[in-house]
């Protein structure tokens, strides 16, 4: 009778009728204003989500995370294509992590301007405590640490080193390296987990005397104001790569960081992929204008910010449901900052 009276699709009356965000908020409205003038009753629970809607969404992030357009600017580009298709409007607001939460809070949340949220990072857990005594649905992206209580979206970081490290094995590499801070992120610690697992599980496939190894070199990592560069790091560096038994490959934790060990290898006199193989992990463009090429594990940024997206939306239409944890595939990129042994032997 609805759609009838309105010439519209039965199937926009039920997602308007369920508050679908989908529908935009004008037509939205109409449904509602129709269906109760021809009798419906509608839930005083619908009633109050329906008049509590903004449009908005908030996006939360750590102010340093200005400063890494190639990374973070590319998440963002996908949440706001996809918001735009769904009507709503994104309130952007950077957030000074060293800040109390009751003076670092913006506006849009405080204020309640918003009907949800998407958290970028490693904002401070402070920070999602408030939203979750606020009653404000929200989604973590690449987060620090698990919360199973929230719906989470991240790179299938395990899945991208395990095909870095299994690339390296390939090509006769059996002197590794893991470069960065494993404990700095859920996704470092993922990626470590990853590497380490290809490494072994390419040792119990009795390979006889082709046992690999691998050591750990640490000092370099991100938090919440960004990148970071421990003073220990340059010098363990240059130690495993100048023993006597040196590492002929390397596997670095992001781009940034498998940037700057090639630019000491430059400095050092030792060649890339000649002497040493460096994979680097998320596909920044600079991977590819560096001389060499970088090979790195792609990560598809703007895919996961429009997945975040569709979860907030999803969290608001069906509050509910049980958390998600969502992984989006990775893939390998193989450029000529990798090459195999034999190649490197000729070459040294």
């Amino acid at each position: 009778m609805i759609a009838d009276k309105l010439g519209v699709s039965k199937a926009l009356i039920s997602k308007a009728l369920s508050n679908d965000p989908a529908v935009n908020d004008m037509t939205r409205e109409l449904i509602w204003k129709t269906s109760e003038e021809l009798g419906y009753r509608i839930k005083s629970s619908k009633k109050k989500m329906m008049s509590g809607v903004t449009g908005n969404l908030a996006v939360l992030m750590p102010r340093a995370y200005l400063d890494d357009p190639e990374y973070w600017g590319k998440i963002i580009k996908g949440i706001d294509r996809e918001m735009a298709d769904h009507n709503y409007s994104m309130l952007l607001s950077s957030i000074d992590v060293s800040m109390r939460v009751n003076e670092g809070m913006p506006t849009s949340i405080t204020e309640n301007k918003v009907d949800g949220a998407i958290v970028l990072g490693q904002l401070p857990k402070d920070y999602t405590d408030q939203l979750k005594k606020r009653n404000i649905p929200f989604v973590l992206v690449d987060p620090s640490e698990q919360d199973p209580d929230t719906d989470l979206v991240l790179a299938n970081n395990y899945q991208g080193a395990y095909q870095a490290a299994q690339l390296l094995l390939r090509q006769g590499h059996r002197n590794l390296a893991f470069v960065g801070d494993a404990d700095t992120t859920w996704s470092f610690s993922e990626r470590y987990r990853g590497f380490k697992a290809a490494v072994q599980s390419f040792n119990g496939n009795g390979n006889g005397n082709e046992e690999a190894s691998f050591a750990v070199i640490e000092g370099m990592g991100v938090s919440g104001n960004g990148m970071y560069t421990k003073p220990e790091y340059k010098a363990d560096l240059k130690r495993h790569c100048q023993s006597d038994n040196p590492v002929t490959a390397i596997f670095c934790a992001n781009d940034l960081i498998a940037m700057d060990s090639m630019a000491f290898f430059q400095e050092w006199g030792i060649s890339c992929p000649g002497q040493i193989s460096v994979v680097g992990f998320d596909d920044l463009t600079l991977a590819e204008l560096k001389e060499p090429k970088l090979t790195t594990i792609s990560v598809p940024k703007e895919e996961i910010g429009a997945k975040a997206t569709q979860l907030i939306l999803e969290r608001l239409h069906t509050p509910d449901k049980l958390p998600e944890l969502v992984m989006i595939s990775t893939t390998l990129v193989q450029r000529n900052s990798t090459a195999p042994m034999k190649s490197r032997v000729e070459t040294a």
